[in-house]
């Protein structure tokens, strides 16, 4: 009888006791055994609103949605961030609609910009803090024409690049083969002869199919880049502005000849004038064997053939394949000063938030679905390095190019862009009063260039 009481003693004894540690929430338990935990308050929302000239909502959806998961941890600051992305469709006047949206109290928290433009935002924008990438860290992960173009001696990083794109050489399989070509032009002498074999000209003289779509201005699309890269490519031992730009010495005029040289019907490889289409559509309906374009074209040249046509691409031609020089071009996002903070709670630092959702966007496991979706040669080394070794990626030849790319710090490109199309017409043009001699459009573009400073 008394081992009875004893036990019913010692079970009062534990019920009272699991009552009391249920009621104190059962240290050191997070939650009672066999209890359902009420939920929490929700975590604050911050919406960060982004704006770019190119990319749809889609491209930066599956990013934003991990960030937003990453950020709803307590251990990453228990917030529910909302990324908004909005399209700028008015191309031509980008910058005047971000500076209305700005003066309007509407502005983005990031905005995207061309990399040639850092310079004329840099007091405009805020630069990555120094907490999370240094200026070395930065050099050993991105490409060289990154480091150039974002960043500054004193370690100021003002955009963490996405991608970087370049012009290859697209090609129509058939014709090539047609020719009995097996494989694209490596340097620019090779490219010449193969513009001899690939243009079929007329009993009249006149051009009935093109080699290439290569030697004019306003019907060739993007015909400014081609012209510095080969302006690039003949001064590859000087890394000078002065030198790639003024065209006072001998490499820059050779590439301007080299390239209109291919108007002149004098010449072997005689193979454009100004009276031939848009060189995309030149392409596209097989009026032009080759084409020189940048990556964003693979969708255009399948849109516009309904996949028909039978096209490779490949590495652009080179002046010396052991100097080997690419043309860099790509947008990338920054965080400006002015900016309106879109929180709940109205204590969140939308400035260095924005530069955390970029850094984390940035990484190479994170940017991955950016450059998946928008189908972009990646800016990051090793990423590249992958997606150049991948050869059934359509992206490999443009990623295997990002190693050797450089730009050009043209602040003002719309006017540089007017200026060169211009020299290369007033060259080529069949107007008399209008054309100029080598020597004269040079004269005339290099005090153009040198006023836009």
């Amino acid at each position: 009888m008394a081992k009875q009481k004893i036990f019913l003693i010692g079970a009062i004894i534990l019920f009272i006791f699991l009552v009391f540690w249920f009621i104190i929430g059962c240290p050191p338990l997070k939650k009672c055994p066999g209890t359902r935990s009420l939920p929490g308050p929700p975590p604050p929302r911050v919406i960060l609103k982004i704006v770019g000239p190119w990319d749809s909502a889609n491209d930066w959806a599956d990013i934003a949605s991990r960030f937003n998961q990453y950020k709803r941890k307590e251990e990453n600051g228990f917030l529910d961030v909302i990324i908004q992305y909005h399209r700028i469709s008015d191309q031509f006047n980008y910058e005047d609609v971000i500076r209305e949206m700005q003066f309007e109290g509407d502005g983005p928290n990031i905005y995207m910009i061309f990399n040639s433009w850092v310079p004329k935002y840099r007091e405009k924008i805020l630069p990555l803090p120094k907490t999370m990438m240094s200026l070395s860290q930065f050099e050993n992960t991105f490409a060289r024409a990154t480091v150039n173009d974002l960043t500054i001696a004193n370690g100021n990083i003002y955009a963490l690049p996405f991608y970087i794109d370049t012009p290859a050489l697209y090609y129509n399989e058939d014709r090539f083969l047609n020719e009995s070509l097996l494989k694209a032009p490596e340097t620019w002498d090779e490219f010449k002869d193969y513009v001899e074999k690939l243009t079929i000209i007329d009993e009249d003289g006149n051009i009935e199919k093109a080699g290439a779509a290569f030697g004019g201005g306003n019907n060739i699309n993007r015909n400014q880049d081609i012209l510095i890269l080969l302006a690039m490519q003949n001064n590859f031992r000087k890394d000078d502005i002065e030198s790639l730009v003024s065209f006072n010495n001998p490499g820059s005029i050779a590439a301007i000849k080299f390239y209109t040289d291919f108007t002149d019907p004098t010449k072997r490889f005689y193979t454009w004038d100004e009276d031939q289409m848009y060189s995309i559509d030149a392409f596209t309906q097989r009026k032009a064997a080759m084409m020189i374009n940048y990556s964003h074209h693979i969708n255009n040249v399948i849109s516009k053939t309904g996949g028909i046509l039978k096209f490779k691409i490949a590495p652009i031609p080179q002046l010396d394949k052991n100097y080997k020089v690419n043309y860099a071009s790509y947008w990338v996002p920054v965080v400006p000063k002015i900016a309106p903070c879109r929180s709940a709670t109205g204590k969140t630092d939308c400035y260095n938030l924005a530069w955390e959702f970029l850094n984390f966007a940035a990484k190479k496991e994170n940017v991955k679905l950016y450059l998946d979706s928008t189908n972009r040669a990646a800016a990051n080394l090793q990423l590249a390095q992958e997606q150049a070794s991948d050869f059934d990626d359509a992206r490999s030849v443009f990623a295997s190019q990002i190693f050797t790319a450089k730009s050009w710090p043209h602040i003002n490109d719309k006017a540089s862009d007017k200026a060169l199309v211009e020299m290369i017409d007033s060259i080529i043009t069949k107007d008399r009063d209008e054309k100029k001699t080598l020597s004269e459009a040079i004269d005339i573009v290099k005090e153009k260039i040198r006023s836009l400073d």
